[in-house]
């Protein structure tokens, strides 16, 4: 086997880094866990220092520096989004006239730019860096990282946009991907969709998934009257792969058209009708997919795929015969793709599975001396009671039976948008009151937003039918509680439609957590717990005992777990 180290990197919206050592992502971090700044953008210095150091891997090191994307914006271009996301007609109307000349140069500015940063940082010699086109990255990840094994797969990327494109349909076998139509920036479903959440006062880049959470709420009568004002600015013919715009104003520049349409039309309506579409664009988008190539196994990568509700309706699908989404499958995943497509592009190696995920545990793990220096620092036992033990599990297990909100700062952190037990904040998920409780006092989240379960693997059947087998390790996609199940997972699932968005944890895939829950089932009866993202709103997932003990000092949160130690605000 071909053991290259490959540093990948993505410089831009939500950046990071990732090493690859062979066919396997060893350790990947998002910048934005490091320096506190939720979706933090441009070069991820501070992340690109921690994988190395995580994987035990120097500069001198590497075989390759592979850049996600063939282009990627300043820095502050991308903090300045507010400044150039409104445009309309008449901005689209002045840019046709920039210059391709103009947009070499550019081209060329950035990408010096770019190979002057890793090479100032690493002193690494400029003919090992690379770069990998933006949605082969997407697809790569996806594709790569899949359990799929020997078998011609159907490849899908869909996002905002990425290197001049917003959607790619590929036919991907024995380790190469074969682009067969790609759809460009201007005909983008998931710049309607951002642009959408800006116009409902959200963060684009960032609250989509609020939109998503609120749709349900919406009358769905006007959910479909309003949905028009969708289609008619995009859709896609009964036969093609390609989305189309239906007049000629690019959804780059569609802000505007969005605003006069949606003028005086309820909020929920509005979140209701972009759902609706986006949803009703990706099946139909898929179905024709299949029915031209008559492949019915599919991946998926793009920010477009966070979208979990469209995602449990692709796998409803009755043409899908298995689909599998990038976990946290936004620009974050690229730096993994771009590592991953110049390890395979570069060597004949047929596709075994081999780089296949099991756990997304690829961040730092702490020591118990830096949490004793912690304790330490922040003068803990002041306003907490501090626990020393060697099992941790017997403590979370008692503070859940006597109904309380425990937050874990314990093992490797989760790479990706989801808490996934090591820094996760848990509870019972049948006590419905517990939704207000995290929401008034921790996580100060929008009073429609459901929480999400983790569930022992072994147990899912009795909770929601998944008869594709669909990867659900990950919480890349919703699918529909059992009735009977309900009211045990009362506040850890959609309120309004009854959907969920499950972890399920197995033995193989985090050990700890597993046996904590097999543990609660044993005293309670329920095969899981609500599991939210340790952090405040607005803020990034926590990463290290430090940040973990600010949140737990700031917040209502009266329990902490961390490797070594339990924290009980006195």
């Amino acid at each position: 086997m071909n053991n290259k180290i490959i540093l990948g990197i993505h410089d831009g919206h939500n950046c990071g880094a990732s090493i690859s050592i062979g066919p396997k992502i060893i350790a990947s971090v998002s910048e934005e866990r490091l320096t506190r700044k939720k979706n933090d953008v441009g070069f991820p210095e501070k992340a690109i220092l921690e994988v190395l150091k995580i994987s035990g891997v120097t500069s001198s090191q590497l075989s390759y520096v592979a850049y996600a994307s063939l282009f990627m914006h300043s820095k502050n271009h991308l903090q300045d989004i507010y400044e150039w996301y409104n445009v309309g007609e008449s901005d689209q109307k002045r840019d046709n006239n920039i210059s391709n000349d103009y947009k070499k140069q550019i081209f060329k500015v950035r990408r010096d730019e770019r190979i002057e940063s890793v090479k100032r940082l690493l002193g690494i010699e400029e003919q090992k860096i690379r770069f990998v086109e933006h949605h082969v990255a997407h697809l790569a990840a996806a594709y790569y990282l899949s359990p799929f094994k020997k078998k011609p797969i159907l490849g899908i990327t869909c996002d905002g946009a990425g290197d001049g494109l917003s959607a790619t349909v590929n036919i991907c076998d024995n380790n190469k991907i074969k682009r067969i139509c790609e759809i460009s920036r201007h005909s983008s479903i998931g710049k309607i969709y951002s642009r959408v959440t800006y116009l409902m006062g959200l963060r684009p880049w960032q609250d989509e998934y609020k939109v998503m959470g609120l749709a349900p709420y919406a009358d769905k009568t006007k959910v479909t009257e309003q949905s028009k004002k969708l289609f008619n600015l995009l859709n896609i013919d009964h036969d093609e792969i390609a989305f189309k715009l239906q007049t000629g104003l690019s959804t780059n520049y569609c802000y505007e058209y969005l605003k006069k349409s949606f003028e005086n039309v309820r909020f929920d309506v509005i979140a209701g009708a972009v759902q609706y579409f986006t949803e009703q664009m990706l099946v139909k988008w898929i179905k024709n997919c299949i029915n031209r190539t008559k492949i019915r196994d599919v991946v998926c990568g793009g920010g477009v795929f966070m979208n979990v509700k469209s995602n449990m309706l692709l796998g409803e699908i009755s043409s899908v015969n298995s689909i599998f989404f990038m976990p946290t499958s936004s620009d974050e995943s690229i730096s993994m793709g771009a590592c991953l497509y110049l390890y395979y592009s570069e060597n004949n190696i047929n596709n075994n599975g081999e780089s296949a995920i099991e756990n997304l545990y690829l961040g730092a793990e702490f020591d118990k001396k830096c949490e004793e220096n912690e304790l330490k620092n922040n003068n803990v036992t002041e306003f907490s009671e501090v626990i020393e033990t060697n099992n941790t599990n017997k403590y979370i297990l008692e503070i859940l039976k006597n109904d309380g909100i425990i937050g874990l700062c314990r093992g490797k952190m989760e790479w990706g948008a989801r808490a996934l037990g090591n820094r996760s904040i848990i509870t019972d998920p049948s006590n419905f009151n517990k939704i207000n409780i995290l929401n008034s006092q921790i996580k100060s989240r929008d009073f429609w937003m459901p929480f999400a379960p983790a569930i022992i693997d072994d147990d899912t059947k009795y909770i929601f039918d998944n008869k594709k087998k669909i990867c659900t390790r990950f919480m890349a996609s919703a699918f529909k509680i059992k009735e009977e199940q309900k009211s045990i997972f009362s506040s850890a699932s959609h309120p309004k439609d009854g959907t969920i968005r499950p972890q399920t944890v197995s033995e193989k895939s985090n050990k700890n957590f597993y046996d904590l829950l097999k543990k609660y089932k044993k005293s309670s009866g329920r095969s899981g717990v609500l599991n939210t993202s340790f952090n405040l709103h607005g803020e990034p997932i926590v990463y290290s005992p430090k940040d973990a003990i600010n949140v737990f000092k700031r917040s209502g949160l009266k329990s902490l777990a961390l490797n070594n130690f339990i924290l009980k605000k006195k």
